[in-house]
């Protein structure tokens, strides 16, 4: 189950040549808390020459329940690679069209993860 923290830095001290006492206060943020849920991105190649590099990014799920709806963005930097649309993007082997590839940032919607699975998104570049 998700949690929320929350977090707010408070000041005191002197202000301006006549040292005037001031307090303020920074922006609260809030931040969710997901455990078990972690993903893990790898190439295929550390140094690459030719041919195409396969990425790989593994979700898994130990959080207690069911991660849906999910939404995998990747910012491909365009300058050096490009998209194979030829390979396409798979999911736990399997080619999906559940994706979109616009300018330079691939979004795969992601099937259900229950809890204690994985699932595993490939998807290749080749040198632009």
């Amino acid at each position: 189950m998700a949690k929320t923290t929350l977090n707010q830095a408070d000041f005191s001290g002197s202000y301006g040549t006549e040292a005037s006492p001031i307090t303020f206060a920074s922006n609260q943020v809030t931040t969710t808390i997901v455990g078990g849920l972690t993903a893990t991105l790898s190439a295929s190649k550390q140094y690459w020459v030719d041919g195409p590099l396969l990425y790989t990014v593994v979700v898994t799920n130990n959080s207690g329940e069911t991660y849906s709806k999910g939404v995998l963005a990747d910012k491909i930097d365009t300058t050096n690679v490009t998209f194979d649309n030829d390979y396409a993007v798979q999911i736990n082997g399997e080619k999906t069209s559940d994706y979109t590839y616009t300018g330079g940032v691939l979004t795969v919607n992601l099937p259900d993860v229950s809890d204690g699975s994985s699932l595993t998104v490939t998807f290749q570049v080749t040198q632009a």
